[in-house]
């Protein structure tokens, strides 16, 4: 069918209001970009990096050799750092899923891990309310650009600073825990007395001006998908994120909760007081490995957000506090090249307080997932390096 000339001159029209509008955000980002006064950001890694849902079976592992070499390997881990409690989970393509929970949730109480056991996950939490956030942005709830002033006009410069901004922690919002009263008082505190910390103390730098890592971002965050949806952040979370993929063990704390199966912070062989709610969407995702791993490979494959939104968390990737750690969306990339020289990549987050630490990542070499969470201070970057590099010498 021929196109009539009133029709070619609506679609002309279209064509060049559309033109003009792509322009004119790509010259608001390109402007906003041009503001960062920071260490060069880190280049957008392919979306070809991204896991296929095929590739992977959400069952037991098949591969006998990889089961006993990893077994063999964790096992020297917790005994070489005398680990009081871990869970970990491996999502491997075409092997299956690798788990192991064990150790103590309270080595005073001689309470040891179960299968009904959960772990803290601290600032890996961050991750899912980046994803809560953008599931409110694809349904037009809210938008990226969208300004803190709307919600909270009490903070500085709240008129200039976006979502995005928080995001990414280039707000320049001081974050609540780097005040030293925080520490010194060692109690719960309330969200409002979390603001009140972060109200006390002016700006770092102008919103997109430098980077700085920002738990009060995130704690404005989810109090804001608060205020959009009418619901508790712990129910948005299940109602978007858990129920939708049967991930029943992972859940938001309530406000001084303490489960009773919560794997316990320790030093050596003593529990050390640590309040898991506090935070909210700054850290407060308690789950067994497992359901943190399966999270993650439904983020990947696009059953929370299309691939392209995930791909688009990784746009602008900010230099971080520890060399070849970048910061986008609510998500880190881990550059070897950088840290270790060796040539790989990961995605995902870590977390952790001073007796707790967690990670969750996506490795791009063996297109492995790994989650794992350990209730005292030991590096978890290193142990998911080492239980990665076995899957990748199998690979060889």
């Amino acid at each position: 069918m021929k196109t009539s000339k009133t029709q070619r001159k609506i679609n002309s029209f279209i064509c060049t209001l559309v033109f003009l509008v792509s322009t004119n955000a790509y010259t608001q980002e390109f402007h906003d970009f041009q503001k960062y006064k920071g260490e060069k950001l880190h280049i957008q890694p392919s979306i070809k990096i991204f896991p296929r849902k095929g590739k992977y079976m959400l069952s037991g592992i098949t591969d006998t050799v990889l089961d006993k070499s990893l077994t063999s390997n964790i096992q020297k881990i917790i005994a070489d750092h005398e680990i009081a409690g871990i869970s970990i989970t491996m999502l491997i393509p075409e092997k299956g899923i690798w788990q192991l929970d064990t150790g103590y949730i309270s080595k005073q109480a001689n309470a040891l891990v179960d299968s009904f056991s959960i772990f803290y996950w601290a600032s890996v939490s961050k991750l899912i309310t980046s994803t809560v956030i953008q599931q409110l942005v694809v349904e037009n709830k809210l938008d990226f650009s969208d300004k803190l002033s709307y919600w909270y006009p009490q903070f500085d410069q709240s008129e200039q600073i976006t979502i995005r901004h928080l995001l990414n922690h280039t707000s320049g919002i001081f974050s609540f825990n780097s005040d030293s009263t925080f520490h010194f008082e060692n109690r719960f505190q309330t969200r409002n007395e979390l603001l009140d910390f972060a109200l006390s103390h002016k700006n770092l730098f102008n919103p997109g001006e430098h980077w700085s890592y920002s738990n009060t971002g995130y704690l404005l965050l989810a109090l804001i998908t608060e205020k959009i949806e009418g619901k508790s952040f712990e129910q948005i979370v299940q109602e978007r994120i858990t129920a939708p993929q049967g991930l029943s063990s992972m859940r938001i704390l309530s406000q001084k909760e303490p489960p009773n199966n919560l794997a316990l912070a320790h030093i050596h062989n003593a529990i050390v007081e640590t309040h898991y709610s506090l935070p909210l969407g700054a850290g407060n995702i308690v789950s067994n490995s497992k359901d943190m791993a399966l999270f993650f490979h439904s983020l990947l494959t696009g059953r929370y957000l299309p691939i392209n939104m995930v791909h688009d968390m990784l746009k602008e990737l900010y230099p971080m506090f520890n060399n070849g750690q970048y910061y986008g969306n609510g998500i880190m990339l881990y550059d070897f090249k950088q840290i270790n020289s060796t040539p790989n990549q990961w995605i995902g987050h870590s977390g952790g307080t001073e007796n707790y630490k967690a990670i969750l990542v996506y490795d791009i070499k063996t297109k492995a997932i790994c989650a794992i969470s350990v209730n005292q201070n030991v590096s978890v970057e290193a142990i998911a390096f080492s239980m990665l590099g076995k899957i990748n010498e199998l690979h060889r």
